[in-house]
């Protein structure tokens, strides 16, 4: 567990050390997670930071709220929370709305009690691919909408999140 800690801090300080100059923005997100065997939802909170015209950084952190699963996990329930470090290129489509890919690693860690993988935690590394779209409602305020892939061992699932983030 202690490893998995080392690896997640050093994600979110390598996306902090980016954050000298450049937009950053604080914000909010309600997830919606499905899996073959269970679906979910979440909250998080993430930071951007663009690095570049266009080019931008997202740490990410949910937390997805026990549910119970199907019966290949039994009668138990699964909760999750991922952290995810992702780059986002913005492409403008119209005034003060872009869309954007996103690419980038993901940790999951989920907790289920079943005759299959095992009572207990369970740490997943994998990928995010996905897109996204936002739209700026004034110079401190956004609104978004992004659907992603997470290709993870034992739990491939896509995410979709609508969020807010305010400009620091």
């Amino acid at each position: 567990m202690k490893k998995y800690l080392a690896i997640l801090m050093m994600m979110l300080v390598s996306t902090a050390t980016f954050a000298e100059e450049g937009d950053k923005w604080v914000g909010v997100n309600l997830n919606y997670g499905i899996n073959n065997k269970f679906k979910n939802f979440g909250v998080g909170g993430k930071f951007q930071y663009e690095i570049k015209q266009n080019l931008r950084l997202e740490a990410a952190a949910n937390y997805f709220f026990k549910r119970t699963v199907s019966e290949d996990f039994g009668d138990y329930g699964a909760s999750q929370w991922d952290v995810n470090v992702n780059a986002q290129y913005l492409i403008h489509i119209a005034d003060k709305m872009n869309v954007y890919p996103i690419i980038g690693p993901s940790i999951m860690t989920y907790k289920v009690g079943d005759n299959v993988v095992g009572t207990g935690y369970h740490t997943r590394f994998g990928v995010n691919i996905g897109a996204g779209w936002e739209y700026q409602v004034n110079d401190e305020i956004k609104l978004n909408f992004d659907f992603k892939y997470q290709y993870l061992k034992d739990i491939d699932r896509p995410v979709f999140a609508i969020g807010a983030c305010y400009k620091l």
